[in-house]
């Protein structure tokens, strides 16, 4: 069955991988984008999919987005997404990430009987005292960027409670694949890379520390997981993680990466990049999800950093051609 599914942040990593998923699978994709077009994470599906301009702080605009798309599904991805920035800024990240959602909500409010999944993270759980987590581990989020989807969560989970739109929470882990910020640790390694092979940078890989353990899923997989919470038609909010159950160290991601490499590459610590505090380890537990949907991540690791290098082989070529 066909819908009409509307994503916010829908020019972003995740929002360009779930929009081609969602084309691919034959729905009629709408999406809410403040910046202008271009839009080149979508460049593949552009002719398929219509934008509405609206940023989250505008209950006006996003009422009036919302309602143009008349959208059977919404799937909220847009907001700040990289901990380190929202760290820069608590207030923005409260701004977009909590009052934007209170706004999105209200605006689809009037759309009786739509769906609506919310894009949380695994921050939520902090530094737990076990591996892997399930979804009744406390949350004990340790910085703005998890406070920030702590307190967004709740707002949803009032809202899908009060009934007539059918609402989960989705909590993925750490997300690698093409399009990835540089931001992140995995992408940021990769772009290096790339720009050593090109020439355009020194062939050693700055890094900040490298023992903690994070479990890794590609964006495939995660817009999957997505479209399988867009079918489900809850009573009240219902609250699933999205991971592989592994942890994995960040010293393996750059290590594969680095063996991926074509040319000769080195590693090195940036104090800059270092962080503060001891080694943690977080891994989700995701058999709730696959018990109710089927959903299962299918493309291993290696395959994910491998897709997230070339991405960056090629942007990096690019904009060398564009600079001359």
């Amino acid at each position: 069955m066909t819908a009409r599914v509307l994503l916010t942040g829908i020019t972003g990593f995740i929002g360009s991988h779930l929009a081609e998923r969602l084309v691919a699978d034959g729905h009629e994709v709408h999406g809410i984008a403040f910046e202008p077009p271009p839009h080149p994470n979508l460049s593949a599906i552009s002719s398929q999919v219509r934008i509405h301009r609206a940023d989250l702080a505008d209950a006006a605009a996003l009422h009036d987005a919302v309602a143009a798309a008349r959208p059977d599904a919404v799937v909220h991805l847009a907001g700040q997404a990289i901990p380190s920035l929202a760290q820069k800024d608590a207030g923005a990240t409260v701004a977009v990430n909590v009052t934007g959602t209170a706004n999105i909500l209200a605006a689809l409010k009037p759309i009786a009987g739509a769906h609506f999944v919310f894009a949380s993270s695994a921050d939520v759980y902090g530094v737990p005292d076990h591996a892997p987590v399930d979804e009744s581990t406390p949350l004990q989020p340790t910085n703005v960027y998890a406070e920030s989807k702590v307190a967004a969560e709740a707002l949803v989970r009032a809202f899908g409670d009060r009934g007539g739109h059918p609402t989960v929470i989705l909590r993925p882990a750490n997300t690698n694949g093409p399009r990835q910020h540089p931001g992140l640790a995995a992408s940021g390694f990769a772009k290096q890379i790339a720009e050593a092979e090109a020439g355009l940078a020194p062939s050693v890989i700055a890094h900040g520390r490298l023992d903690s353990k994070r479990d890794f899923i590609d964006v495939r997989d995660i817009a999957a997981a997505y479209v399988a919470a867009i079918g489900l038609a809850p009573t009240r909010t219902e609250t699933y993680n999205v991971g592989s159950g592994k942890a994995v160290s960040i010293e393996a991601i750059l290590q594969i990466l680095v063996g991926l490499a074509r040319v000769p590459v080195t590693t090195e610590v940036d104090p800059e990049r270092v962080r503060a505090g001891d080694a943690t380890v977080l891994a989700l537990d995701s058999s709730a999800l696959r018990a109710r949907t089927g959903w299962t991540p299918q493309i291993p690791l290696e395959r994910s950093l491998a897709d997230l290098l070339d991405y960056w082989r090629t942007t990096v070529a690019r904009a060398a051609v564009s600079a001359r």
